[in-house]
C-alpha cells in the first residue's frame, strides 16, 4: 500500500470522525451551545478542507469549488479563538463586530479574484498549473500564515487575562477549563507549525516522496489530535465552567476605581480585620469560596475587597484562601488526635476539591508533601 492510499484511508476516518463529532456537538445538551456549536463549524471546517485526500483519487470537483474547499481553512483560525471567549466568558454572544473574523476568507478570495474567480473555467485551469510558483499563492501564504500567528498570539493572551481572573476571584481553580484550553491552544500551535512547514517545502522542495511523507505524518497528526478531542469529550462533559465578562483585572479596577484613597491607618485596620475574620470564621473552609463570596460574608463590596487583597496585600485571592487551607491541613495533620483521618479527608475538610492542587500547594509551603510532613511529625513526636 503507498503512502498517497494509506493517507486517503486515514483521511476517511477522519472523515467519519469529524462529522460524528460535529453532529454530537450540534445536538447535545449542554449550557454552552454557542461554544459547542463554534467547536461544530471548525470540524466541518477542518473535514472539508483535508476531504481532497480522499476524494481526488475518484471525481474531480471544478475549479472554483476547490478553490473555495482549499481557502475554507482561513476560517480555522477565527473559530477556534472565537470557540476560546465562549469558553471563557459564560455570557458570551454573537455581535456584529465578530463578522470581522470572515475577513481571512474574504482576503484569500479577493487574492484570486483578478486571476481565478473572476475569470472563465479554461484560463481557471491554465492557471492551476505550475498552481505553486503562482504570485497570489505565495502572497496567500504568507498573509494566511501571519493572520494565524495572530490568531494564536490573541488566544494566549485571552488566556494569560484568564489565568490571572480565576486567581483573583476563585479560592478554586481546578473545577475551570483553563487547561483545557491551555493545551488546546498549545496542540493547535504545534499543528500550525508542522503544517506550515509542510507548506513552506511545497515551494522550496522538489521531492514528491518527502512531500507525500509530510502529508502522510500531517494526517495522522490530524487523527491523534481529534481523537484526543473525542476521548476529552467523552470522559468531561461538563468540562466547561465559564466567567463573567464582568469580571475585571484588579489593574483594570484600580484604572476605573472611584475608590477614596485610604489612609495606611485606616488601610493597616481594614487588613486586619480581615486576618481576624479569616482566622475566627474560617471561610476558607468552603470548597466553592469565590472573591464575592467573601465579601458579602464579610460585609465589604467585592471590588474594594478584591483591591484590598490582590493589591494592597499583594497576593492573589486564590494564593490567600490557599496560605489559609495550608495553614488549617498543617493543624489538622499535627494534631495527634486525628492520626485516623486520611490525607484526602484532610484536604477535603480544609476547602480543597482535588488531591494534586492540594499536595502540590503544601509542598510549595511546607517543602514536603502531607505524607511526609505526617511522618516527620509523628516521629517528632515519639
Amino acid at each position: 500500500m503507498d503512502k498517497l492510499t494509506i493517507v486517503g484511508t486515514i483521511t476517511l476516518v477522519i472523515l467519519f470522525f469529524s462529522v460524528l463529532l460535529s453532529f454530537f456537538l450540534l445536538t447535545v445538551k449542554t449550557k454552552n451551545k454557542i461554544g459547542n456549536r463554534l467547536l461544530a463549524i471548525y470540524f466541518i471546517v477542518f473535514a472539508l478542507h483535508i476531504s481532497v485526500f480522499f476524494y481526488s483519487r475518484y471525481i474531480e470537483l471544478p475549479t472554483v469549488i476547490e478553490m473555495l474547499r482549499d481557502q475554507i481553512i482561513d476560517l480555522s483560525s477565527p473559530l477556534l479563538f472565537l470557540y476560546l471567549l465562549a469558553n471563557i466568558y459564560s455570557d458570551f454572544k454573537f455581535r456584529f463586530i465578530h463578522l470581522l473574523h470572515l475577513l481571512p476568507l474574504l482576503i484569500g478570495i479577493l487574492i484570486f479574484a483578478p486571476r481565478f474567480y473572476g475569470v472563465s473555467e479554461s484560463e481557471r485551469v491554465l492557471f492551476t498549473e505550475n498552481f505553486n510558483s503562482k504570485i497570489e499563492v505565495k502572497i496567500s501564504y504568507a498573509i494566511g500564515t501571519c493572520i494565524t500567528f495572530f490568531y494564536l498570539i490573541l488566544m494566549f493572551i485571552e488566556l494569560k487575562k484568564y489565568k490571572k481572573l480565576l486567581i483573583e476571584n476563585y479560592a478554586n481553580t481546578s473545577s475551570f477549563n483553563y487547561k483545557w484550553l491551555y493545551q488546546l491552544t498549545l496542540v493547535v500551535s504545534c499543528i500550525f507549525a508542522f503544517s506550515q512547514f509542510k507548506q513552506l517545502y511545497k515551494f522550496i522542495g522538489s521531492d514528491v516522496d518527502t512531500l507525500n511523507l509530510m502529508r502522510l505524518l500531517l494526517i495522522l497528526v490530524l487523527l491523534g489530535f481529534l481523537f484526543w478531542i473525542v476521548l476529552k469529550s467523552m470522559y468531561h462533559p461538563e468540562l466547561f465552567k465559564a466567567i463573567d465578562t464582568k469580571h475585571l483585572l484588579v489593574t483594570e479596577e484600580l484604572n476605573k476605581t472611584d475608590l477614596v484613597t485610604k489612609t495606611d491607618t485606616n488601610l493597616n485596620l481594614q487588613i486586619q480585620e480581615l486576618k481576624d475574620f479569616m482566622k475566627e470564621k474560617e471561610p476558607f473552609l468552603d470548597a466553592s469560596l469565590t472573591i464575592q463570596k467573601l465579601a458579602h460574608q464579610f460585609g465589604m463590596p467585592s471590588r474594594e475587597l478584591s483591591i484590598l487583597i490582590n493589591h494592597h496585600l499583594n497576593q492573589h485571592f486564590f494564593d490567600f484562601i490557599t496560605t489559609y487551607r495550608i495553614k488549617k491541613a498543617i493543624s489538622l495533620l499535627e494534631d495527634p488526635f486525628n492520626k485516623k483521618l486520611t490525607v484526602l479527608e484532610i484536604l477535603y475538610d480544609v476547602g480543597f476539591n482535588s488531591k494534586s492542587p492540594f499536595n502540590k500547594a503544601f509542598k510549595k509551603h511546607t517543602g514536603l508533601t502531607p505524607t511526609e510532613y505526617r511522618i516527620k511529625h509523628c516521629n517528632k513526636t515519639n
